[in-house]
């Protein structure tokens, strides 16, 4: 049996764990849920007779004793947004193990969050289909391995030439995935993947020259490895997010089985593109963040956010996305992230940046 706390519980990601444990009936024991949100935890909870905490209002005090008082071998880490790198901080200063869905715990904390779970003897497993791929596939491999290439579906605008007029109801509207608002959007920008090309360069300690993304539209094939030999090595699967999430909490120590349908390779069709540098700048500018480090990674993430919640209002267009994050890494974001109190200094200098450019430089009449 395997004791497990549920993050962001009423989340896309927090709602699948919980959906696929139940339906596969697997021998997990969620031990405690968490969440912003009041939709589903209760009923949730009831479910699994376990405790429950609702986080809005409630201070980091709290949600530390809390998460203090749940005996656990494993933390899903559903939570949206920066706020996951308080949640994946606690968890690791109370010795829990983290199945991490939350890419800003890396971006935002890349610099230190690693060695802290180093020295506490915590394990971070990803949960990202492309690098819950990635990982399976390194630790196959370990000294082998020459370089990482991560697949992107290339959203809704992969062929599109006109990205100035795109709408939110367009961004929204992704082809293969369904996902948050902020994370549809992203992925509409190429910004989700820049996270994860960000994120992938801390997870496996790759240089940004050393990880490639290429357009595989029917989102089948999850990351690939290069050898020093020169094979491919890949992984296939159906695009559910079942299969990272469930093996993230399993980490090799379960038996699982059918987590999702098997491939039908018998009308199955596999292809591969570069992607568009010019129209799809946000990708770029997660290249430039990875291989600056410091603090950039944070200008980058915090940027994305504050922008494409302005797009979402309707305050920008699309491509000003792109303009806000360029922009406010133009700032000067060289400086050491030893802690999360330093992460947490430029995350507020970030956003204050990047909310300015938007009022002074795109403010909409």
């Amino acid at each position: 049996m395997r004791k497990i706390i549920i993050l962001g519980s009423s989340g896309s990601i927090g709602q699948t764990a919980i959906r696929t444990i139940k339906e596969k009936k697997l021998d997990f024991s969620v031990q405690a849920l968490v969440a912003f949100s009041s939709r589903s935890i209760i009923a949730d909870a009831e479910y699994f007779s376990c405790p429950y905490l609702l986080t809005e209002g409630k201070s980091i005090d709290e949600i530390r004793t809390f998460l203090s008082s749940i005996d656990a071998d494993i933390a899903l880490n559903g939570v949206s947004g920066s706020d996951g790198l308080i949640f994946s901080s606690i968890l690791i200063e109370l010795g829990i193990d983290i199945a991490l869905a939350n890419k800003e715990t890396v971006v935002l904390g890349g610099e230190f969050i690693f060695k802290e779970a180093e020295r506490r003897n915590v394990r971070i497993i990803p949960v990202d289909s492309e690098h819950s791929a990635l990982y399976n596939l390194i630790n196959g491999y370990k000294s082998d391995v020459k370089s990482l290439i991560i697949t992107a579906s290339g959203g809704p605008f992969v062929d599109r030439k006109d990205l100035e007029n795109v709408t939110v109801e367009e961004a929204l509207h992704h082809p293969t995935w369904k996902m948050g608002r902020k994370i549809t959007i992203d992925s509409a920008s190429f910004a989700n993947k820049g996270l994860e090309v960000i994120e992938a360069g801390y997870l496996f300690n790759f240089d940004a020259s050393d990880i490639h993304v290429t357009v595989h539209r029917q989102s089948i094939v999850h990351s690939l490895i290069e050898l020093h030999n020169g094979a491919i090595y890949a992984q296939l699967s159906p695009p559910d997010m079942a299969l990272p999430i469930i093996s993230a909490l399993s980490d090799g120590i379960l038996e699982l089985n059918e987590i999702v349908r098997p491939l039908d390779f018998s009308n199955l069709t596999l292809t591969f593109e570069k992607w568009d540098k010019k129209r799809f700048p946000m990708l770029g500018l997660a290249y430039d963040a990875l291989e600056r480090k410091r603090a950039y990674p944070i200008a980058y993430n915090i940027a994305d956010e504050v922008a494409v919640n302005a797009f979402l209002e309707n305050r920008i267009s699309f491509t000003d996305i792109a303009y806000v994050v360029k922009k406010t890494m133009d700032d000067d974001f060289s400086f050491p992230v030893p802690s999360i109190n330093e992460a947490q200094d430029e995350i507020k200098r970030a956003r204050r940046i990047a909310e300015e450019i938007i009022r002074d430089d795109l403010s909409r009449l």
